[in-house]
Formats: C-alpha cells, structure tokens, sequence
C-alpha cells in the first residue's frame, strides 16, 4: 500500500461524509447513543464539511485516488480569556482496512505542521472516555489528559 496525505478538495467532499458517518455509526453503537445519525448527510452535515474544506483545515488519506482517511480540524484562534492560540482536531477516522499502518499519524502529524506555520501555539481533541482505542491513540500521539468534562442523564 502506498498512501499519500493531502489538502482536502471540494471533490473530497462525499467520500469524508462516508468515512464521517462510519464513524458516527461506530461512536453511536459503541459509545454514545445521542448521536443524531442522519446529521453527515444532512445540509448542516454538508455546509460543516464544505466549510472546513475550504478553509483549508482538512486534510485526507489517500491510496490509488481512494479516500482512506481524513482528518477535520478548527483554528479558533485566540480567546479573551487564554493567551494560548488554539486549534481542535474536531474528526478524525480511518477506515478499518487501513489502521494500524500510521496513516491516522500521519494526518495528525500534517495537521500539527499546519498549526505550526500558522502560529497555533496548542491542539486539542475530545473524545469519548469509553473509547479506550481513541484515547490510546492520542496519547501515542503526544496528547496529554487536560480536561475533564462530566456529563448526567436525565
């Protein structure tokens, strides 16, 4: 296999809301089960994705022009309360033929790059404290546990 990382296109745009509904369906069925599940193909799901990629903050794996992976991220810059500039790696998924091969690496690693040509001082990333494989995954990827966040059902 031989894979490239690269900029997300508009023409990227159906095959990251498949891979973003494989992950919803994943996190739905495993973790959270508030997950709204017709949101990827709805018009907020497509106006999310069509913003993000063309502000630049996508980033796709690709292997023989098929899109294995994808990386979502947000730059929210600086807030009035924090001296740190910040981005969030708001999605990421790679599609289960394809782990355990470094891709997901590799787009954290490009969106690292990026963060760092634009002056992002922190990253930071949420996800479900169940997951035992995502946090893993983060942490392999230098991400330390800063947050705590609790949540009651009612």
């Amino acid at each position: 296999m031989c894979y490239m990382i690269r900029k997300a296109e508009i023409g990227d745009l159906d095959a990251i809301r498949e891979l973003n509904y494989k992950l919803f369906d994943l996190e739905f069925h495993n973790f959270n089960p508030a997950l709204n599940m017709k949101w990827t193909y709805s018009e907020k799901g497509e106006k999310y994705f069509k913003d993000v990629i063309e502000k630049g903050t996508v980033w796709v794996a690709v292997d023989n022009q098929k899109v294995i992976g994808y990386l979502a991220g947000i730059i929210c810059g600086r807030s009035s309360y924090k001296i740190n500039t910040l981005a969030e790696i708001d999605n990421i998924f790679v599609d289960e033929k394809y782990r355990g091969k470094g891709i997901g690496k590799k787009l954290v690693s490009e969106f690292k790059k990026y963060c760092i040509n634009n002056k992002i001082e922190e990253i930071k990333v949420t996800t479900n404290a169940l997951n035992a494989n995502a946090r893993g995954f983060y942490e392999n990827n230098g991400f330390k546990d800063f947050e705590v966040t609790y949540k009651m059902k009612l």
